[in-house]
């Protein structure tokens, strides 16, 4: 996870308005992001109430602080720098949470993974997991031949988000694939984190091959319990109320 400072840009003179995306017309700040360096105009107090870490930011002793603090009201507005984020996501999650943007329910599966990775390193997760009730909508089928990307987008929502019912169907959607997780795992934001889902789903398959035919039952990971896990993914694990998200063998006694 990026943990780059912000930059004060002091060039902020003549910037057209319609080269700025403005979330809150009147806002005091101005979001440089990207490569591209697209302005997004909010404002301070906003960023503050959604995000510990802009809050953290902004109320810290730096140029950006001393800016807001001594700007009168024709000033134009302070300029951050976030050169490593993406421009898109940003926008899409300023928009929802400032307005409750209708087009939030359009977002592809692709988007809202940035989305869920932009609200996790600025602490947002809680405030957006609110619109995972229609993300995650039915987000699987019962049964899936291959993973996809788009199966693995929506998987990587689920387990940012934190929605413990969307994880569990998905893993268990996925648990008679044998599609390799190779490319997943070397494409996951935070390679830790990546490296042990894709080792808890090979643990779950191999599990669930490894009992008697007859015997056999479809189940998916507990988020709980995998992100808790020190021994076995799919072990129950003290403290966890799904044991029924738990193959029969592997729940507390």
């Amino acid at each position: 996870m990026d943990t780059s400072p912000p930059v004060l840009n002091d060039d902020r003179c003549g910037v057209p308005t319609d080269s700025v995306t403005q979330i809150v017309t009147d806002g005091d700040v101005l979001l440089v992001v990207g490569p591209s360096q697209h302005k997004i105009q909010v404002s301070s107090h906003f960023l503050k109430h959604i995000s510990p870490v802009f809050r953290a930011m902004l109320d810290a002793p730096m140029k950006e602080e001393e800016a807001l603090a001594n700007k009168c009201d024709d000033d134009a507005p302070v300029e951050i720098v976030l050169p490593e984020d993406k421009e898109q996501p940003m926008m899409q999650v300023l928009h929802t949470l400032y307005g409750s943007d209708p087009s939030a329910r359009r977002f592809s599966k692709s988007e809202v993974k940035e989305i869920a990775i932009l609200a996790e390193k600025y602490g947002m997760v809680e405030r957006i997991a609110i619109f995972a009730s229609f993300w995650l909508r039915n987000a699987v089928k019962k049964s899936i031949s291959e993973i996809t990307k788009h199966v693995w987008n929506t998987l990587v929502v689920a387990y940012i988000l934190k929605i413990d019912w969307a994880f569990f169907d998905i893993t268990k959607a996925i648990l008679q694939t044998r599609t390799s997780l190779l490319k997943f795992i070397g494409s996951f934001h935070d390679k830790h984190t990546g490296l042990r889902l894709g080792m808890a789903i090979e643990e779950l398959r191999s599990t669930y091959l490894a009992m008697m035919a007859r015997s056999r039952t479809e189940m998916g990971l507990c988020l709980f319990c995998f992100s808790h896990a020190t021994e076995f993914f799919t072990q129950q694990r003290a403290g966890c109320s799904y044991p029924d998200r738990h193959f029969p063998t592997h729940r507390l006694a």
